[in-house]
């Protein structure tokens, strides 16, 4: 009896040591690039050398060709992606605003379906600072973590990729779980421009003279071309440093033999302005350069190849719940691993400084509608309205594009508005009433 006993302690023992020392099983990432266009990456055919370790995965994995963000800037773009809302339903639109107690999160429906969370975030807007670490097992951003002193001085103020990947990958040597969520944020491309001296070098080339690293959004920015081309050159070097440091991501997942346990998802919080239709950076303006993103998804479980379904951070978020094997059905994007939709629509938001601007993308055509501004909380932040002429106080301002025909939206078709663009400013307008109601 003795032996017996002896013997079902020591496999009770050895059945614990191994629960203890589980190592992960898989892997889910989902990785965003701040202000990173897709037509600066090798994969969506850029000609530069900025992404050779995205574009290697997309090689392998499935890239998505018509993907936008649910909102203009970090913080309401980021807290789409965290809950699978749109900007006015998650209510995260502001710099003042925090996500909501009762707006659940992605990594709330993991965690509650037995997946380890885990967020690494080098920009505190799609951090802790929006409330944004709810649900999250790990959470260490700039606001919580990666202080200016822990992370030292950095090229442009925050903590560079390789600083992040590092740290995710000390804490991934560690971490004893069967199921893992990872949401990591990179910001190397943000502005102000700056990159590691090699790199910018590499981008610059033969470039003489001033080279720019800010600008103004859209007033006494007509930059020469020289000007513009520098900060273009530098901002490429800025994606080639994020890509550097997921490609030490991948290097060191498969250095631990996770990296065939890992499915990643990498896109952008939205891109950047530089000049094409007079506006600079990202903030209030739905042009194609600003809202579209890359999304590149590989892994296990993805088929290879390049998929043109129109599609937002909503459906991402639907995705990477179907990949968990937990499908969120209440939220109202779609998994991007079925079949397409019949008549989809993608609605992006921006609604701060008093600017309530809203686009509304269909198959065809965008449609972006301006509301006049609220001056007096305009005039509580911006002391003179020549900076931004294009916000309107006194008056309603539609534009509609032709994505097909005028895909870098030269043509403004309002005055004689075809009837499917109609058809789209009206539910635009339905759906930005309902909120209200």
């Amino acid at each position: 009896m003795l032996k017996l006993n002896t013997t079902c302690f020591a496999f009770l023992a050895l059945l614990f040591s191994t629960v203890a020392e589980a190592r992960p099983n898989e892997i889910i990432f989902l990785t965003l690039v701040d202000a990173m266009r897709p037509d600066h990456m090798g994969s969506y055919g850029y000609d530069k050398p900025t992404s050779p370790n995205m574009d290697a995965l997309a090689k392998v994995g499935k890239r998505y060709t018509r993907v936008y963000v649910n909102a203009p800037w970090t913080r309401p773009s980021t807290a789409s992606f965290l809950t699978g809302q749109n900007a006015s339903r998650h209510r995260t639109e502001t710099a003042k605003t925090k996500l909501p107690k009762d707006v659940r999160t992605l990594a709330q429906h993991l965690k509650q379906a037995g997946w380890t969370t885990a967020g690494f975030v080098a920009n505190g807007n799609g951090g802790s600072l929006a409330g944004l670490q709810k649900g999250f097992d790990v959470f260490r951003d700039p606001t919580n973590t990666y202080t200016k002193k822990v992370r030292g001085k950095t090229y442009n103020g925050l903590p560079t990729g390789e600083f992040l990947i590092a740290r995710t990958l000390e804490w991934l040597e560690d971490v004893k779980a069967d199921k893992l969520f990872v949401f990591l944020f990179l910001v190397d491309p943000h502005d102000p421009y700056y990159a590691p001296p090699e790199l910018e070098k590499k981008f610059l080339g033969n470039h003489k003279g001033k080279i720019r690293r800010r600008a103004l959004w859209e007033y006494d920015n007509d930059y020469s071309l020289a000007e513009r081309q520098s900060m273009l050159a530098i901002y490429d070097a800025g994606i080639a440093y994020a890509d550097l440091a997921l490609g030490q991501l991948f290097d060191g997942l498969k250095r631990m033999k996770l990296y065939d346990k890992s499915t990643f998802l990498i896109s952008a919080d939205h891109g950047e302005g530089f000049g094409e239709h007079g506006f600079y950076l990202h903030a209030h303006h739905f042009w194609e350069e600003v809202i579209k993103v890359p999304l590149i998804v590989a892994g296990p479980k993805i088929t290879p190849g390049v998929d043109d379904r129109l599609a937002d951070s909503l459906d991402v978020v639907a995705t990477v719940a179907e990949l968990a094997g937990t499908p969120w059905k209440s939220i109202p994007g779609k998994s991007m691993l079925g079949p397409k939709e019949k008549n989809p629509r993608v609605i992006s938001e921006y609604n701060e400084f008093g600017i309530r601007r809203q686009a509304i993308i269909g198959p065809r055509y965008k449609v972006i509608w301006q509301r006049p501004a609220d001056e007096a909380w305009f005039n509580r932040y911006v002391k003179d309205r020549k900076y931004f002429p294009s916000v309107s106080f006194d008056k309603d301002v539609v534009q509609v594009f032709d994505l097909q025909a005028d895909p870098l939206e030269q043509k403004d078709l309002s005055k004689d508005m075809p009837k499917e663009a109609k058809a789209l400013l009206e539910e635009l307008k339905a759906f930005v009433f309902k909120n209200q109601s």
